[in-house]
């Protein structure tokens, strides 16, 4: 009994234990399974995964930016090039205390708190943390000498050579060439292309805008393999970068430099182009400026350029708005005898005021009593306002506008420099949209003599009138002539070949008479002028005066002795003729007389092209 009782209990001891057994047995399994499963995923399935990551850390592509192409004239002389600077560097990640390490540099080499803080704001956007970034540029003797003494004490700081740009002629070519500075996100963001860093320098103004993309080149790598600690173990591969290329300006320097001695610091543009091409010869802003303290390889404050009350980075020359003032009447007058409004010897009598069906408000003329019985060469010649008065009544706003957009007005002309406007030609639906009232007879009378709501840039008025010369073929201005050895080619966006040539031919005699005839308002031109040339003047009022103003000389005076309340000055012409070679505008701000003071300069700057041309 004893026996059998001891064999039962043994017996479910052992199955017990088997029950145990089996279930450790699984138990065991399951995680064995489970760990082989992960061995198999780390090992196989996730293998690329972490390879990937692996060559992330420790391969990198490092960038090799291409030197900037140079800008030339046509001669091959150099106006922009390639500098060697010394830049402070530091490589972040080498870098124990980086607001320290900023702190000491800042006391020993006299570095200021706004390149700092510029550094800064490139480092929280620049991915390349392992490399090399620019604390500031362009160090001084001076700085380079306290450096050299201190440097142990900054191992992850050391001084590079990298290229800036410097303008050889300064501020003569300022406003065609422009400045770089450093990219904005705003420019990164517009830009398709553009793969450069925060930390790059591209065109800001001009032809360096532009011509961006043709200037910068293409970027190249490095490839190469680096340690923990960020140091260089092996260069993998190479690309090189594809070189920018080289841009020759169409521009005269002789004639440029005189262009901007003829407005001696004065407030203006001078535009000069060649008519046949819509090659650019002089262009000149007033007031300009250096673009090297803009590129920062030149000493002086850019604030002050920056604040400067005279806007000297304003491009008047392709970005100015002015009325285009009498200089619009040769236009007037060939939309008048093409639409059959008026012939050539319509006569009228100018006594010097115009009123619509013989009452009303009184238009007046710029002479008080009048110019006498006038047709449309003479009130082209004396610049008779009252002529066109009545023609403004014939023609309507839509036709004038049409008509001056077919020579450039209201649109610009695709010049290869940034910041171009379109100024303003208006209409109907201009009118009522922009200030919410209807168009006026009035409105059209205005702009019969340029002034009212129309406005243009001189690039624009030179283009126009070029166009004048060439018998109805405007070309689109150019300021590069060349990149590298291909030629830009011109090319013709307007023919306005509806016109008859009689109508061309006697416009022309009319601005020749405009210098030539004693009555003409630049007859003061053949006092010293050498050459030929059609012209008309323009004087542009820029403040509205009252009837009463106008007729009581005292006030009219009292309202001038500001300079800023002074009519601008203008001149517009071409020659020398009978082949003209050059197209001149002048505009000079508040400068009151177009026959004396915009009108010299124009006819100084073809003689000097037209003897040197000899």
């Amino acid at each position: 009994m004893s026996e059998k009782l001891n064999f039962d209990r043994d017996n479910l001891a052992f199955k017990q234990l088997r029950k145990r057994s089996a279930f450790l047995f699984l138990l065991i399994a399951l995680f064995g399974s489970i760990t082989f499963f992960q061995i198999i995923k780390l090992t196989i399935l996730d293998s690329n995964l972490y390879t990937t990551k692996s060559d992330e850390n420790r391969i990198i592509r490092i960038p090799i930016y291409p030197s900037r192409g140079l800008i030339k004239l046509s001669n091959g002389e150099i106006v922009v090039e390639n500098i060697v600077t010394q830049a402070l560097t530091i490589v972040p990640n080498k870098t124990s205390d980086l607001e320290l390490t900023l702190e000491e540099l800042k006391q020993n080499l006299g570095l200021k708190e706004e390149e700092l803080l510029t550094f800064k704001r490139k480092l929280s956007k620049t991915k390349y943390k392992y490399d090399s970034i620019v604390i500031v540029e362009n160090l001084t003797k001076e700085q380079i000498a306290r450096f050299s003494v201190k440097k142990e004490n900054w191992p992850s700081v050391s001084i590079k050579a990298q290229l800036m740009r410097f303008n050889l002629l300064g501020p003569i070519f300022s406003h065609v060439t422009g400045y770089v500075g450093l990219v904005s996100p705003e420019e990164i963001d517009e830009s398709e292309d553009f793969s450069y860093p925060f930390t790059s320098q591209i065109g800001k103004t001009g032809v360096e805008k532009f011509y961006e993309g043709t200037l910068r080149g293409g970027e190249g790598f490095r490839t190469i393999e680096i340690d923990a600690y960020g140091k260089e173990v092996r260069e993998l591969a190479r690309f090189i970068p594809e070189q920018g290329k080289d841009i020759y300006l169409s521009l005269d320097k002789e004639l440029q430099v005189l262009a901007r001695n003829e407005l001696a610091g004065r407030k203006g543009a001078v535009v000069a182009l060649d008519p046949n091409t819509g090659l650019i010869k002089a262009l000149v802003s007033s007031p300009d400026f250096s673009p090297n303290i803009l590129n920062k390889t030149e000493t002086g404050k850019v604030e002050n350029i920056l604040i400067d009350s005279q806007s000297p980075l304003f491009n008047r020359a392709i970005s100015g708005n002015y009325p285009p003032a009498s200089t619009l009447k040769p236009f007037i007058g060939l939309l008048g005898v093409k639409e059959k409004k008026i012939k050539w010897t319509t006569t009228i009598e100018d006594q010097g005021f115009f009123q619509i069906d013989g009452k009303g408000r009184k238009y007046r003329g710029w002479k008080e009593d009048g110019h006498g019985t006038v047709n449309l060469s003479k009130s082209i010649i004396e610049s008779s306002d009252v002529f066109f008065y009545p023609l403004a009544t014939q023609l309507t706003v839509d036709s004038i506008s049409n008509f001056l957009k077919q020579f450039g007005f209201g649109r610009k002309t695709g010049v290869d420099l940034s910041s171009e406007t379109e100024g303003l030609l208006p209409d109907r639906k201009w009118k009522l949209g922009a200030i919410g009232e209807s168009w006026f007879v009035g409105d059209t009378i205005n702009i019969s003599i340029g002034q009212g709501y129309i406005s243009c840039s001189p690039l624009q008025l030179a283009v126009a009138v070029s166009s004048i010369a060439t018998k109805g073929k405007v070309y689109r201005p150019r300021v590069v002539a060349k990149i590298e050895d291909q030629f830009t080619e011109k090319q013709v966006i307007y023919h306005l070949n509806q016109i008859e040539k009689s109508h061309w031919e006697k416009l022309e005699n009319s601005m020749v008479s405009v210098i030539s005839h004693w009555k003409g308002t630049a007859h003061n031109l053949t006092e010293f002028g050498q050459e030929t040339i059609a012209g008309k003047t323009g004087t542009a009022q820029i403040k509205s005066l009252t009837d009463a103003e106008l007729t009581v000389k005292e006030e009219y005076e009292d309202i001038r002795l500001e300079e800023r309340n002074r009519d601008h000055a203008l001149f517009v012409g071409y020659g020398p003729l009978p082949d003209p070679e050059l197209t001149v505008v002048v505009i000079v701000e508040n400068g009151e007389s177009g026959s004396a003071i915009a009108a010299p300069i124009a006819q100084r700057l073809i003689d000097f092209y037209a003897d040197r041309e000899d």
